[in-house]
């Protein structure tokens, strides 16, 4: 008798997505509910027993983040695996919301149709072999025979996993790992790393991660999808991705069993995603996007802790004269040599940005006064009055610097950086090379 075809659920308010992935994913062993919504995509959940979920984040009514909670607080849907599938939730903040309320994955649109059915297939594969082994342990209990034959099967997903399987004890103790986990560590062979005592404590670059994650598993006796960096043998550190449980040894001892798989190439993927995204090309500091975020977070401090922030806008006089007559080659060496300036003046804990062709901003945070203030400013006025050379040719730049506060000239952050900015064109109307603080504008 053939297998029963594998249920997966895919949830989206738009009708369009549905019908784009449920074209994806049909072929004859899969059989695909849809849903509009959050409550509908629940009910369903009531009813049946999905292999997969794949789950808009931004629908109305609940959203993603929410109908993923629910759904595991369901029993049939606790186990269920959830992939995201969002166009504008990918940066890193809302990607680890994703994986908090349960997720396993993402998919960011526009889908590619061969990277969703390989995700898909990846986790149907798993579904299918956590089918298998529920099955055969259930034979193992009746008799002897279905017991060995399931030990032998466990031992080969054992030993020819890709996936580092371990156990160990709470000390770090390892009891037994197989070859995946010993390739991981960074060893020759399995036999290396066990009873070796507190070797698993060894390796871990957060010690004070690891008891957090300590607590939690002792608290829930579950722990999935936990990324953290371990030392490999030689001193590399990586990222790895870990599922463990707590289980009971034969002498009523605590075991931690888990799953460990390299998520190195995949986290730098990611950081450099996220790098790309948030930090200028050409001179490596960060650009408008995260100048706006940094600006956003500053402001919902200072207003917790009653303190003042300062946005200065500064844009090069003189910049377009050396790009129109020496090219944007020429340019573009200027304003490596100009970021190089100023990030010598700007405190660690300041922000400097580049916002856009010859314009750089400033954000001072937890500022103690108006001196403070100007005098960074005239910091950054004075990092450009040396000459600048490009080969042998002596340049010279000058900068006209606009500056708002808070919660003086604005209180919400796009208010502050059009001020800063209208305060940045004064200075430049005025003649240039010089500061000029959005107070001064006319109303």
């Amino acid at each position: 008798m053939p297998d029963s075809p594998l249920e997966i659920l895919v949830v989206d308010d738009t009708p369009m997505n549905l019908v784009v992935l449920e074209h994806m994913l049909k072929r004859g062993d899969l059989r695909i509910y849809t849903a509009q919504d959050g409550q509908e995509a629940l009910e369903l959940v009531r009813d049946h027993d999905f292999a997969l979920i794949l789950l808009d984040v931004q629908m109305p009514g609940l959203n993603g983040y929410d109908t993923a909670r629910a759904i595991k607080e369901t029993p049939r849907g606790a186990g269920v695996p959830i992939i995201f599938v969002t166009s504008i939730f990918q940066d890193t903040e809302n990607v680890l919301r994703g994986y908090e309320v349960g997720a396993v994955d993402y998919l960011f649109r526009p889908v590619d149709a061969q990277m969703l059915r390989c995700k898909v297939n990846v986790f149907i594969d798993l579904h299918r072999q956590k089918a298998m082994l529920e099955s055969e342990i259930v034979q193992r209990r009746r008799t002897e025979e279905a017991l060995r034959r399931a030990e032998e099967k466990f031992r080969a997903i054992f030993e020819r996993s890709v996936e580092g399987i371990f156990q160990c004890d709470l000390e770090g103790t390892f009891q037994e790992v197989n070859a995946a986990m010993a390739r991981i560590l960074g060893y020759d062979f399995p036999a290396e790393l066990v009873r070796r005592p507190g070797l698993g404590l060894d390796i871990l670059v957060d010690e004070e991660e690891h008891r957090e994650y300590l607590e939690s598993l002792l608290r829930d006796g579950l722990v999935s999808n936990r990324e953290y960096q371990i030392r490999r043998r030689g001193g590399e550190i990586i990222w790895v991705s870990e599922s463990s449980r707590l289980v009971e040894g034969l002498e009523g001892e605590k075991l931690i069993e888990g799953v460990l798989e390299d998520t190195t190439e995949s986290k730098k993927s990611v950081l450099d995603l996220h790098y790309r995204a948030t930090y200028d090309v050409l001179t490596n500091i960060p650009n408008r996007l995260l100048f706006f975020d940094r600006l956003e977070h500053s402001l919902a401090r200072a207003k917790r802790y009653n303190c003042g922030v300062a946005v200065l806008f500064l844009d090069l006089d003189g910049f377009k004269e050396v790009n129109d007559t020496y090219g944007h080659r020429a340019g573009d060496e200027l304003l490596l040599q100009v970021a190089g300036r100023l990030r010598r003046r700007v405190r660690a804990s300041d922000t400097l940005a580049r916002l856009g062709g010859d314009e750089f901003g400033v954000l001072l945070e937890r500022i103690t006064g108006l001196e403070s203030v100007v005098n960074a400013a005239e910091n950054v006025i004075a990092a450009l009055v040396e000459p600048f050379y490009l080969g042998d040719q002596e340049l010279r730049l000058g900068a006209s610097v606009g500056v708002s506060l808070y919660p003086e000239n604005a209180t919400e952050a796009s208010a502050l950086v059009s001020r800063a900015d209208s305060a940045m064109y004064a200075a430049k109307k005025s003649g240039g090379n010089r500061l000029f603080f959005a107070s001064s504008l006319p109303d």
